[in-house]
């Protein structure tokens, strides 16, 4: 019984020697074999990082085009999509007639909301400007502004047809005018879309014969042509308007529209036989297709002076058509009398980022009685163009207008027709 019982327990302890050792060796094999695929991962992690590395080293930014870097130049300036800081350089036109102009301005913020702006230009035709705004802080609860402003402009040789919608190309001359003027205005947003303003204004205003001949009083007279006989005006202007604005977004949009009625008395202080008053009402309709990428651009526009115990309107101040806001085929001021009447379509599209394309179609007419503006004996003109466009509405644009006097007319203007 004793040699039975140390028997079996020498066999369990020579079965249990194999299995510890087995389970030895296991766990060593899975050691290196764990240590090595870690030391191959950590040696692939880095050959790729090592090649990400060398990747970066290689690839280079994205380099802009020269037109990416002068609109970024341009929005840097808010000449695109906001007002100016500091200086910056002004193109545009400083009076019809005048040809493209440059010349440099500066502008700075003040208080919340408030700016000081002056700039000063000359185009090509010698025509010249400077001008100081100053826009003081909005006030009832951001509704209400007051802005001060002075502005004077030589323009030597203004072209002058004559008087009537049946004015002769061939009478073509030129006069200098010189207004200086200053004043202050009130514009308040009443509610949603609707402003209303007013303000007062003061113009000393010299006339002359054109530098280039013929010139005005060459061919015309006081008779046919009033204001003629005096060469010094002093106006104060008493402005009233009203503007129920309804285009989305605000600046260059696509839909929406806008009417807008103002109400001018202009009193000659020397000569109140100068002195008149002048109603003028503007209609616009944008009509968007095809989520707003085309848009069809409507534009109504009348102004009458003949208004009960008007006086005469001198020839400078006429309402008056041709030019780039107006009839686009016919030069500026082609067409002068007390009354007119403009109506314009437009088709635009957007083919790129802050580029717009059009083609217009522009009629109206001139009369001497309010009663004459009809459908009769219209104008017309028509062409294609081509604007640079940003937040704030047209900031340039370049177009070829076509008319019975005028195979092709080239139009470079800052901001829109319309």
């Amino acid at each position: 019984m004793y040699t039975s019982t140390v028997a079996v327990t020498s066999s369990d302890r020579v079965m249990d020697w194999p299995r510890s050792a087995l389970i030895t060796i296991l766990i060593v094999g899975a050691t290196l074999v764990t240590n090595d695929a870690a030391k191959a991962q950590d040696t692939r992690a880095a050959e790729i990082s090592q090649q990400q590395a060398e990747k970066q080293q290689q690839i280079r930014p994205p380099e802009e085009n020269g037109l990416e870097r002068l609109l970024d130049r341009l929005e840097d300036w808010g000449l695109i999509t906001g007002a100016p800081n500091g200086f910056y350089p002004w193109f545009g036109s400083v009076y019809p007639g005048g040809g493209f102009a440059a010349g440099v301005g500066g502008r700075k913020p003040f208080g919340d909301d408030g700016a000081l702006n002056a700039f000063g230009a000359y185009s090509i035709n010698t025509f010249s400007r400077g001008q100081v705004d100053l826009a003081l802080p909005t006030f009832v609860r951001n509704r209400a502004r007051v802005t001060l402003s002075g502005r004077y402009v030589d323009a030597p040789n203004v072209r002058h047809f004559g008087v009537g919608n049946d004015s002769q190309q061939d009478d073509e001359t030129r006069f200098g005018y010189t207004p200086i003027t200053g004043g202050a205005n009130l514009d308040i947003d009443v509610v949603g879309p609707l402003t209303i303003g007013g303000g007062v204004q003061y113009h000393d205003i010299t006339t002359s014969g054109g530098r280039t001949s013929p010139s005005i009083d060459d061919v015309f007279t006081p008779v046919n042509t009033p204001g003629l006989e005096l060469s010094s005006f002093s106006y104060v202007n008493s402005t009233a308007r009203a503007t129920f604005d309804w285009r989305r977004p605000p600046g260059y949009s696509g839909k929406g529209g806008l009417l807008r009625a103002q109400f001018d008395d202009f009193r000659e202080q020397d000569n109140d036989l100068y002195s008149f008053q002048q109603l003028e009402g503007e209609v616009i309709q944008l009509i968007p297709i095809l989520r707003a990428n085309w848009v069809i651009a409507l534009r109504g526009l009348a102004t009458v002076t003949d208004l009960e115990e008007s006086g005469n309107v001198p020839y400078f101040l006429l309402p008056a058509l041709g030019g780039g806001s107006t009839l686009r085929g016919y030069p500026d001021f082609r067409f002068r009398d007390r009354n007119r009447l403009l109506m314009t379509a437009e088709l635009r599209w957007t083919p790129a980022r802050f580029l717009d394309m059009a083609v217009f179609y522009d009629t109206g007419k001139v009369a001497a009685r309010r009663a004459d503006l009809d459908f009769q004996d219209l104008k017309e003109s028509w062409g294609i163009g081509m604007r640079l466009v940003g937040v704030q509405g047209y900031a340039f644009r370049i177009e070829a207008a076509h008319s019975r006097e005028n195979n092709v007319r080239l139009i470079f203007s800052a901001g829109g027709a319309f």
